[in-house]
């Protein structure tokens, strides 16, 4: 197609085009959300980190994935039962998984979090802003959502990775 002529379709698509990027938007939030469930089934904490029967899940109170990731509450990830929590209302220590979106790994509760040696699988969405390194960050490529995985992070945080988790990563740190 013509520059001409993408630029003719644009201009008149314009009036439903904020419709559908809002669309979209939510359509990638969902999906980072379903990412985030499937790593979850394959990490493993340390054993002082699975007494509890929840899998506690955070993200900061302005967060754009808390709907999503709240809409999968009461879902069994192995022993234990998703829950989905605001940082505003639990302490970071009591965190399992720690999703960040947009620029909320600026902070200072969540740069305390990369500085620690926590139990903690830091999962860093679409285009996230962070002060550290991420456990695993989703990356949109081609229309598609890849993900990469550190997994000297998530040794140093003392979670195992599947193996089969880490073939399937678009990079391997």
């Amino acid at each position: 197609m013509s520059l001409r002529r993408c630029l003719a379709l644009c201009l008149f698509t314009a009036g439903g085009a904020g419709a559908w990027c809002a669309h979209a938007q939510t359509d990638l939030r969902r999906l980072e959300s379903a990412y985030i469930f499937n790593f979850t089934q394959f990490t493993q904490w340390p054993a002082d980190r699975m007494g509890n029967a929840e899998l506690r899940v955070c993200a900061s109170a302005r967060s754009p994935l808390r709907e999503a990731l709240a809409a999968l509450n009461g879902r069994a990830v192995g022993a234990r039962v998703w829950r989905f929590t605001s940082l505003a209302d639990r302490p970071l220590a009591d965190c399992d998984v720690l999703a960040i979106a947009g620029n909320d790994g600026t902070s200072g509760e969540i740069r305390n979090a990369f500085a620690s040696d926590d139990a903690l699988l830091i999962i860093a969405g679409v285009g996230a802003i962070t002060h550290g390194e991420a456990v695993i960050a989703l990356v949109a490529e081609d229309d598609h959502l890849r993900f990469e995985i550190n997994n000297g992070e998530a040794t140093r945080r003392k979670l195992v990775l599947s193996s089969k988790l880490l073939r399937l990563a678009r990079r391997l740190k």
